[in-house]
């Protein structure tokens, strides 16, 4: 399995509204038949998508059984933790029960999750502070908020708010200018403006990323967040999602 941690879902799943930034540590201890593989971090974001098309999920499922994009692990504002089956072709089951496409089923601490006939099992560990992960983090800590522009040079030129990107990158970079003008000229504020503009799905929490570390986000974007100072606001920024805004939080 691979985790991305991606700022930005490359994948078609839009989450539900109550998706939230989590609120308790969660992992995931991958399984095979012989033993206890490695323990996955699922809790950097509000949802974590599974499947097999690498360029389109944050944990890649390497076995044909699973579906190209095949479920979504997703954490309520209440710190509840769901997963969802996003109509795969070979299903996903929770303690060896299907689920039903599109229906969240809630997970228990210690839920036994199965992709496919993928042999792996998925077993999740829930605690109920966030702090204590926290504390066990190596390296510095930052949060933030961005609103990005894409365009249709980048990695994956569709978004909410465009199934279809044709933009050039300088027209982003105009757009990306045009919005920080607004911004510090009073007129609008970050969160409201991100809500609004934003082709990450981050819009739906004004911009909100939640806390990262090192080698958590794209190398652009983390040296650029890294360099601002708590409430400033960064110029263009570009990486392979397109062109950022990043107002640094924390």
């Amino acid at each position: 399995p691979i985790l991305a941690g991606r700022s930005e879902c490359m994948s078609s799943f839009q989450p539900p509204d109550w998706a939230s930034q989590p609120c308790r540590i969660a992992t995931l201890e991958v399984r095979n038949p012989q033993g206890r593989l490695e323990k996955l971090p699922v809790d950097t974001q509000p949802y974590v998508v599974f499947g097999r098309a690498a360029d389109q999920v944050d944990i890649v499922l390497d076995d044909p059984s699973c579906s190209r994009v095949h479920a979504a692990l997703v954490h309520h504002s209440d710190g509840r933790v769901f997963l969802i089956d996003l109509h795969s072709t070979h299903g996903t089951s929770v303690d060896r029960k299907a689920l039903v496409p599109h229906k969240p089923a809630n997970l228990k601490d210690g839920a036994q999750i199965k992709f496919g006939t993928l042999p792996n099992t998925y077993v999740l560990h829930c605690e109920n502070s966030a702090e204590k992960r926290r504390a066990e983090k190596s390296g510095p800590m930052v949060r933030a908020s961005h609103l990005l522009v894409k365009h249709k040079d980048s990695r994956r030129p569709s978004s909410w708010k465009e199934p279809v990107v044709t933009r050039t990158k300088e027209e982003a970079l105009a757009m990306i200018e045009a919005f920080r003008e607004q911004i510090t000229s009073g007129q609008v504020s970050f969160a409201d403006l991100a809500a609004k503009e934003s082709h990450c799905s981050s819009a739906q929490r004004g911009g909100d990323l939640g806390e990262f570390g090192p080698g958590q986000m794209q190398k652009p974007f983390e040296d650029a967040t890294f360099a601002l100072k708590v409430g400033e606001l960064s110029g263009p920024v570009f990486s392979d999602s397109g062109v950022h805004l990043i107002l640094r939080t924390g």
